[in-house]
């Protein structure tokens, strides 16, 4: 069924008659009656019926130019999102995980600078809180981290495809890798992030609940630092598995067994609820549901 053989009928209708219709889309009357014709035959019903000099709609009629309003106005905003597409500009301001923003964004990005060349992406590592905390005064337009559950009274909060998994890690030859035992006290260090980070929070927590005690924190803020600390045999970290990937598989850290090892933190996409969606916004979740690499 065409596009244009529906516009035809609903100008017929709005216009009175074929030729007025004819004259106002710049055909012939010929080409209009052709065209009502063809729709008729693809719907197998009579659109309009003679009353006296005036043609007036069928019952089956009423009912089709109803749907054909409704089509063509979908087409025309599908149009419209394509057009908004090839014309995005302004500035699209993302605050993700550090992890994230390190050793997963690469392939969203690219596709992202691809698709839309003339919008200006600002791109910032921050804590999951601090993520919340922009996302509501509206410092950042779109959020990307592993727990967003502050401010759900004004956030939008969706989870994507994929989650990570998150693993302790130390150096081969780290002397204390039973984190399994309880009431222990270990003559280590945890390598870690900034307090409020998600992956501590967790760590912590578990640590209490099987009352492991630990010599001290070295807390830094990068996660190429931690791990660097961690391959020096300075202590070990936990870290989502795609940060160490390759340095498991070069020997330079392994993993230690827990239950706390392997938990899987899904990946959350947040933005304001009072935020309009704008074309680059939702460019750039789509991409996210699309390249962000899964384990």
């Amino acid at each position: 069924m065409e596009l244009k053989n529906l516009k035809t009928f609903q100008t017929v209708v709005d216009q009175g008659s074929y030729q007025k219709a004819a004259d106002f889309l710049g055909y012939t009357q010929s080409t209009i009656t052709v065209q009502i014709q063809q729709l008729e035959q693809e719907l197998g019903v009579p659109l309009f019926e003679r009353v006296g000099r005036r043609m007036v709609l069928t019952q089956i009629g009423e009912q089709v130019l109803a749907k054909s309003r409704q089509l063509l106005r979908d087409a025309d905003e599908l149009s419209a999102i394509g057009r908004s597409r090839q014309a995005m500009k302004g500035t699209l301001r993302v605050d993700m995980a550090e992890s994230l923003l390190c050793y997963q964004m690469q392939p969203v990005i690219s596709a992202f600078r691809k698709a839309a060349p003339q919008v200006r992406l600002i791109l910032r590592n921050r804590t999951s809180l601090k993520i919340a905390e922009n996302l509501r005064d509206g410092s950042c337009d779109l959020g990307v981290t592993y727990v967003m559950e502050w401010h759900r009274d004004c956030l939008h909060v969706e989870a994507l495809d994929n989650a990570s998994e998150v693993i302790l890690v130390a150096a081969p030859d780290f002397a204390f890798p039973d984190f399994t035992t309880p009431h222990q006290s270990k003559p280590v260090s945890l390598i870690i992030d900034e307090a409020d980070s998600t992956f501590r929070r967790q760590l912590e927590e578990y640590l209490r609940s099987r009352d492991i005690q630990l010599d001290e924190t070295i807390e830094l803020w990068s996660t190429e630092a931690i791990k660097r600390c961690a391959m020096a045999n300075l202590g070990f970290t936990y870290l989502p598995r795609f940060a160490v990937k390759e340095d498991l598989a070069a020997g330079r850290l392994v993993e230690l067994p827990a239950p706390i090892s392997g938990v899987r933190n899904p990946i959350l996409c947040g933005r304001h609820k009072n935020r309009w969606m704008t074309p680059a916004m939702e460019l750039f979740c789509q991409l996210l549901q699309e390249k962000l690499p899964r384990e």
